[in-house]
């Protein structure tokens, strides 16, 4: 993100994305979509995006530590967990667009996809996965977008 703009990209990416969406789907669905964006992207992610190959220079918040402790410490399934926080919203996107288990089917997709991206990344790219894998995150809202419109 370019320095001079203030905060985090999310809050420039999410209005972005419901602005495509709006287009794809009508102004009610770009919203929701975009919400389901910001909501998903706004909680803390350190621990859980390392997939235990690093410990990040903070400690894991309390999110963090109640997905893993969800997931039996396999940090996977709780990355997987992290980003089912994107099915509120698009079980709302979802019904706005006639189609609410298409939402529910997306947001499972979602979540196994976007972990598996993480993963992905990591062997690709151990020096700097993120970027990689943020890019692979970004291509799936984008399939999540046109998948649900």
């Amino acid at each position: 993100m370019p320095i001079w703009l203030p905060g985090r990209a999310l809050y420039y990416a999410a209005p972005l994305i419901g602005a495509i969406a709006a287009i794809l789907g009508g102004i009610s669905f770009g919203a929701a979509l975009g919400a389901a964006f910001f909501v998903w992207a706004v909680g803390p992610w350190g621990h859980l995006i390392g997939l235990g190959r690093f410990a990040p220079d903070r400690p894991a918040s309390s999110l963090e530590m109640v997905l893993i402790e969800m997931a039996a410490g396999n940090v996977h399934v709780a990355l997987g967990l992290r980003h089912l926080f994107a099915l509120p919203g698009l079980m709302l996107a979802a019904t706005i667009a006639g189609e609410l288990l298409l939402g529910v089917a997306a947001a499972l997709a979602f979540s196994a996809l976007a972990a598996g991206a993480y993963e992905i990344a990591w062997r690709l790219r151990p020096s700097n996965p993120i970027i990689v894998a943020e890019l692979l995150t970004g291509a799936l809202w984008g399939g999540l977008a046109v998948a649900l419109a």
